[in-house]
């Protein structure tokens, strides 16, 4: 019966890339090494994450398949380089057996100061090995703290700026509908001074005209009703804020022109004649322009009949 795949993951730390090779149940522990020699250099030290067991190239484990050790399925170790592994001088007489080249197991040499050469115990080994990596663990998930938090700041930061951004713009564009309104309503005004120019002149017109009219000298009549009686009415009707103007002909009756109002307003309108003021009627609908006076340029004010 075949042996079943080991996915062995090894890791320098919790944030760095992990390396990752998958073995059968079958092949020995050195061959792992052989492996991890590849990624973190000979005489690499791996700290089994979940048994918190530690492994050396001079353990006699070496020998002994990963079925045996109880490594299969997904196995994660933390990784530690030679010249990483904590150092410390040997409390006793240098072993043999252990980090000496003609010692059987053979294994890593640690050197103390002043290049004195020291062996440490296995289990020495192995202690030294789980108090740097506890305390690589607590410095890395410093680390990860710490660099948690200069990312909330940069996000923060960001949201401001967007904030502001975004109040900057606002500001823009009620600025901007600010002169919108301003412009049209400077425009309304124009309009409506216009409009008052205009009327003024037709009064000063029509005030002529009487004058004209009433002398007892005919000549000015003859000579002023040819240029101004041509039979056509220039007709303008200011009705709220619409100004309509539309040239009639003297025989067109009142009600034409109300017709016209009332279709280009959509609404219900009376009318009234500027200078002099008069209030038409529904009688006067039904008689021409020129028997109500209403000749040349004309402005007549059109008011809402419901108002």
């Amino acid at each position: 019966m075949s042996s079943g795949e080991v996915t062995i993951e090894v890791r320098e730390s919790a944030a760095s890339k992990p390396y990752v090779e998958v073995f059968q149940e079958d092949q020995k522990l050195w061959e792992v090494f052989k492996f991890v020699e590849d990624y973190l250099g000979p005489g690499a030290m791996l700290w089994n994450v979940n048994t918190q067991d530690i492994y050396t190239s001079g353990d006699k484990a070496m020998k002994k398949s990963l079925q045996d050790l109880g490594l299969t399925g997904h196995v994660m170790f933390m990784g530690v380089r030679k010249d990483r592994i904590p150092r410390m001088p040997a409390r006793g007489p240098v072993r043999g057996a252990i980090g000496g080249e003609g010692g059987g197991g053979g294994g890593s040499h640690y050197h103390g100061e002043n290049s004195a050469e020291h062996s440490l115990s296995l289990e020495e080994r192995k202690e030294r090995a789980k108090q740097f990596l506890q305390e690589k663990r607590q410095i890395d998930k410093a680390a990860a703290v710490e660099a948690e938090k200069e990312k909330e700041k940069e996000r923060r930061r960001i949201g401001q700026e967007l904030m502001r951004e975004k109040i900057k713009k606002e500001k823009e564009e009620m600025k901007k509908v600010s002169e919108s309104i301003a412009k049209r309503k400077a425009s309304k005004r124009a309009e409506l001074e216009a409009i008052r120019a205009e009327i003024a002149r037709d009064k000063e017109m029509r005030k002529k005209e009487r004058e004209g009219s009433s002398s007892s000298t005919p000549a000015p009549v003859k000579t002023v009703t040819p240029a101004v009686r041509d039979g056509k009415v220039k007709m303008k009707i200011k009705v709220a804020d619409s100004t309509l103007m539309k040239t009639f002909e003297e025989t067109d009756l009142l009600s034409n022109v109300l017709d016209y109002v009332k279709q280009e307003v959509k609404q219900e309108v009376t009318l009234s004649n500027t200078y002099p003021r008069k209030d038409f009627k529904s009688e006067d609908l039904i008689q021409s322009l020129s028997s109500l006076g209403l000749t040349g340029n004309v402005s007549l004010v059109g008011k809402s009949a419901a108002a």
